[in-house]
């Protein structure tokens, strides 16, 4: 489902993307600002990420709940190595 919006764009970007559309380089000015807005979402998304990683990686409430899961699946871990092999 899409949704019609009004914006307000620098000129020359809205002519780089009009001759970008003109050259089949983009199917029309939609899609193209479409693919920008997700391309930054996804960035801002995997910032967004990448920050709690880094948070969790100091909390040592975090940290301990790992170790004890890294203890209580040793021997699985060792068993499936083993399988492995």
């Amino acid at each position: 489902m899409q949704k019609k919006v009004t914006l307000s764009l620098d000129n020359k970007l809205v002519e780089e993307v009009q001759r970008l559309v003109r050259e089949g380089r983009a199917k029309s000015q939609s899609e193209f600002f479409g693919e920008a807005l997700e391309a930054q979402l996804k960035e801002i998304r995997k910032q967004r990420r990448r920050k709690l990683l880094l948070e969790a990686s100091r909390d040592p409430v975090f940290l301990a709940e790992i170790e004890q899961l890294e203890h209580e699946f040793a021997s699985a871990d060792a068993e499936a190595a083993r399988m492995i092999e």
